[in-house]
């Protein structure tokens, strides 16, 4: 198991309620009822901060779904696993079918660990550059934060080679509507004779 890589500390007082971890791996396992669950939840970010479905890693670390799990699998990522397994209130009147998957959610603080991990690897291999990583990045603090209103916001964003998005939406207008005689309509100033159908 991977001893350098920085993950989330769980000290076996905390089995009992977060879950004993899977022999060799890092996937910590939890039965309880559907209540317990959001109890366990709360929990569970107390302790290892923000996390992220197996999916969501991927907003953060560039890699597959199946990537994750195998990651898992090889203890060399956190998962916290709830398996509902009952239901003791029935707040609606009926019972409704329990979850046949387990609540999972991943560290995002190991989640940008192995970004940084594939980063370095890609850097070292030639892959990619410094310049180029840090050029990926969004700058979220940009002059887009003092725009005042959506039109602002809207002539901005669509602004391409100096056309705005109301003058590419001007420009396409004509090839974008249907063919038919227009000339009748301007002629009676834009306005069609609904009794004729015209």
């Amino acid at each position: 198991m991977q001893t350098d890589f920085p993950f989330v500390e769980i000290s076996e007082e905390l089995y009992s309620v977060l879950g004993k971890p899977d022999p060799g791996t890092r996937v910590y396992r939890r039965d309880g009822s559907q209540e317990e669950s959001a109890a366990w939840y709360d929990l569970l970010h107390e302790v290892i901060g923000a996390s992220v479905s197996p999916g969501g890693v991927g907003m953060i670390c560039p890699a597959s779904r199946a990537a994750v799990y195998k990651r898992m699998k090889e203890g060399k990522l956190s998962a916290f696993l709830f398996h509902v397994t009952h239901r003791t209130t029935t707040l609606f009147g009926e019972n409704k079918i329990l979850r046949e998957s387990p609540y999972i959610y991943v560290p995002v603080s190991e989640a940008r660990a192995w970004r940084q991990e594939l980063e370095e690897r890609a850097i070292k291999q030639g892959v990619i550059t410094d310049e180029e990583l840090e050029g990926a990045k969004p700058d979220w603090h940009g002059d887009f934060l003092d725009w005042r209103n959506k039109r602002e916001r809207c002539n901005d964003a669509g602004h391409i080679e100096g056309v705005s998005v109301f003058d590419l939406i001007k420009m396409l207008g004509a090839s974008l509507l249907p063919k038919k005689d227009l000339t009748a309509t301007a002629r009676k100033g834009g306005r069609t004779n609904k009794k004729q159908g015209t």
